[in-house]
């Protein structure tokens, strides 16, 4: 299936937020618990800001198991944020939990961001909103995640299947469902920041721009 047009800001961008004590727990040997934390709210704020400024996003619904740590983080920035519910764990749970409650409003094409992305900018997500097909996957910088999951109104009955090799899982999830999947690799959506490793994978500017607000990294 071909020939999806997306109108001007039809889309609705969610985007899964963990606490501020469990996160880049990869990052412990360089970055302190307060630090961590620090990071933390640093990238979810980029990512946020980065979709509400990207031309067909039409809002950004946060999920999260702790919304005081996140409307403190995301404080000033029109988002909408939705606790996850006990019963929905983990972060395909979060993700089924909240595409239900805007399916009832009547929302249309999602996109799922996560929230640690630090060279995402408004052009990456207008090249993601520019695809074709029904689902559009943004892998990680490996060629074998997803950090960003574009499905199209028609897409409904795609379910989320993110962890461990969640690329081939996710194309796998929608041939079932008879959906062409188109994959989408650009520096800006690529890398995610777990480790350091990632965190040299880096451009020069964005890791200066976040090292100046997260002492420790550079």
């Amino acid at each position: 299936m071909t020939g999806i047009r997306r109108s001007v800001r039809d889309t609705t961008a969610v985007v899964p937020l963990r606490d501020g004590v469990s996160g880049k727990s990869r990052l412990a040997a360089v970055l302190d618990g307060d630090s961590r934390r620090r990071l933390v709210r640093v990238l979810a704020r980029h990512v946020v800001t980065t979709l509400l400024a990207s031309d067909g996003i039409g809002r950004v619904v946060v999920v999260t198991a702790d919304p005081d740590f996140t409307r403190e983080t995301l404080a000033g920035l029109a988002v909408e944020v939705l606790e996850q519910t006990a019963d929905r764990p983990g972060l395909n749970g979060a993700l089924e939990q909240a595409r239900e409650a805007l399916a009832a409003r009547g929302s249309g094409p999602l996109l799922v961001a996560h929230a640690d992305l630090p060279a995402l900018t408004p052009e990456d997500v207008a090249a993601l909103l520019a695809e074709d097909a029904p689902v559009v996957i943004a892998t990680d910088r490996y060629r074998s995640g997803t950090n960003l999951l574009l499905l199209a109104s028609e897409a409904s009955g795609f379910r989320f299947r993110f962890g461990v090799g969640s690329l081939a899982a996710h194309v796998t999830e929608a041939e079932a469902h008879g959906l062409e999947a188109t994959v989408v690799h650009r520096p800006g959506t690529a890398v995610d920041l777990d480790t350091a490793d990632d965190w040299s994978q880096l451009p020069d500017e964005v890791r200066a721009a976040v090292g100046q607000q997260v002492p420790g990294l550079l």
